[in-house]
């Protein structure tokens, strides 16, 4: 097996509005770069008590107050957000603690694992309106990951494994100043870089460069074979790795849906896409 060239240690919350607007480049430096990088995610604890959470840069105190930062961030981003979630909120003391102690839960089994039901969360979060902190809600959200063992999740929540590993991302946080999210420390060997914030793919990939040399570029694969990898992907995910406006992708996914070769997910400002028929255009069993 190839060893990575380089290592992104992406420090985030499955709150957060800015890591999901992340994810299109994200997914784009996976596609470019493949196993010549590594991503491992540390979960960074977000808010741990809204009634003593104030966010000075957007001047948030409450949770009603984070709906117009992430309306902002979807029509900055293109990535879709459905920012009402955060005005069906009424708990005071709203924590999004849970929510990362779940992904570490998850985590505990594999990277792989941990990485698709953290997107599985964030998703439900930022586009589905769901209360991620609730545990029925990730705890439903466990039955949905593909290869997630449920039984080991719950006793990883019970044990206070989970809590443990989170309680060490949260250290390791603090060791590399990751105050807010997205932060992405990249590595190589004993260099590294600290990228803060939204970043476009073109800083990352100049990063990279100036850390690991010349990497190989490989073209992105087709979108069938990424859907299946990677699970429901935006427009805007989808027009990043191709490097393509978002008109020009949903175009070509909608030919690929007049096909049934995808299905489109409709939510608040955007869509996923999945693959396979929708339900309704499905042959009956």
């Amino acid at each position: 097996m190839h060893e990575p060239e380089l290592e992104l240690i992406c420090f985030t919350d499955p709150y957060c509005s800015w890591c999901w607007a992340t994810e299109p480049v994200l997914y784009r430096l996976r596609e470019t770069y493949r196993d010549q990088i590594a991503l491992r995610y540390v979960m960074g604890g977000l808010v741990r008590d809204m009634a003593d959470f104030f966010d000075n840069g957007n001047g948030i105190r409450a949770t009603a107050q984070v709906a117009p930062h992430w309306r902002e961030v979807s029509q900055r981003t293109g990535q879709p957000i459905d920012e009402r979630l955060m005005e069906d909120i009424s708990d005071p003391h709203f924590s999004t603690w849970p929510a990362c102690i779940a992904a570490k839960a998850a985590q505990l089994q594999s990277d792989v694992v941990g990485d698709a039901y953290l997107r599985r969360i964030r998703r439900a979060a930022l586009t589905e309106r769901k209360l991620i902190s609730d545990r029925l809600v990730y705890s439903a959200l466990a039955e949905e990951t593909r290869g997630l063992d449920v039984a080991a999740f719950h006793r990883a929540l019970a044990d206070g494994s989970a809590k443990r590993a989170f309680e060490e991302d949260l250290a390791e946080c603090a060791q590399y100043g990751a105050t807010g999210f997205p932060t992405i420390l990249l590595r190589a060997g004993d260099q590294s870089q600290l990228a803060n914030g939204y970043r476009p793919f073109k800083a990352y990939q100049q990063a990279i460069r100036e850390l690991a040399g010349p990497l190989t570029n490989h073209a992105p694969r087709q979108t069938e074979p990424m859907l299946a990898d990677f699970g429901p992907m935006t427009t805007r995910e989808l027009a990043e790795v191709y490097g393509q406006s978002a008109q020009e992708q949903r175009a070509e996914l909608e030919q690929l849906r007049a096909a049934a070769r995808v299905r489109r997910l409709p939510v608040r400002s955007g869509e996923l896409w999945a693959i396979g028929q929708s339900p309704s255009s499905s042959p009956s069993s």
